[in-house]
């Protein structure tokens, strides 16, 4: 799950595409909304890396040159 530090001591959802927050901000992580509640969102979470925000989970992914 991607979950950025953006000033301290505050954490937000943060989408690896287009770099949005999830919109709350919390004082420690564990009290960021539950991955459950962001995908009820429409946000797409990841197990590890790579979670979109709504806008970006609509759109598919873009592949890069490397990877092909």
């Amino acid at each position: 799950m991607t979950r950025a530090h953006v000033t301290f001591p505050v954490w937000a959802w943060h989408c690896d595409r287009c770099g949005r927050y999830g919109g709350e901000l919390a004082y420690n992580q564990q009290h960021l909304p539950a991955p459950d509640d962001m995908r009820a969102r429409g946000w797409y979470i990841a197990e590890k890396w790579g979670d979109l925000c709504s806008r970006c989970a609509q759109t598919p992914p873009i592949e890069s040159k490397e990877h092909q």
